[in-house]
């Protein structure tokens, strides 16, 4: 069993395109597909956050060209993460069959529930196939971050969680003749 976790801090969307660009060369996708170990670690640095700084907000990006063998697991893992400050960006390569993916993104209007019967605060996967962008009518990044903006929204409105006021120096007025 392969197991490759790489945990990047990038800004932008440049930054997780080079990111997610560098691994296309270096990686080498292999299974078992198990995605709640990688949930479950993102979701506890999440979590650690909250008591340093609340303002924080975290994206894990999971390419993946498998069928998932922990789909309960995984579940389990989304429901305990809703909670928290992290959204879950999922990109599905080859032509496996994604069926599970598409569950885990809960774009069906039910949330997900766990093994004990608790349900998903707020959906926080967005899957993308990319056959359904390698045509060229929709970038990758617009379908990857079509909902990220809503589940940052919803997460930051539900803690009462208000932005930050910047206050910019104000430019001395200046008087010019006419």
């Amino acid at each position: 069993m392969v197991n490759s976790v790489f945990f990047l801090q990038v800004e932008g969307i440049e930054g997780i395109m080079a990111a997610y660009g560098s691994a296309l060369r270096n990686v080498a996708l292999a299974g078992p597909t198990l995605f709640g170990q990688v949930i479950n670690t993102a979701a506890e640095i999440a979590g650690r956050s909250l008591s340093q700084d609340s303002s924080k907000y975290f994206v894990l990006l999971i390419i993946t060209d498998g069928v998932l063998t922990d789909l309960q697991e995984t579940k389990d893992a989304l429901v305990m993460a809703s909670d928290l400050p992290l959204s879950i960006l999922i990109v599905g390569v080859g032509g496996a069959d994604f069926k599970q993916m598409e569950i885990l993104d809960a774009d069906n209007g039910h949330r997900l529930e766990s093994s004990t019967g608790r349900i998903a605060t707020r959906d926080i996967v967005q899957f993308v196939p990319m056959r359904d962008v390698h045509g060229g009518q929709i970038s990758i990044v617009q379908s990857l971050l079509e909902e990220l903006l809503g589940q940052f929204l919803t997460y930051m409105r539900c803690r009462d969680i208000k932005p930050h006021t910047v206050n910019l120096p104000q430019a001395p007025f200046q008087d010019h003749p006419v």
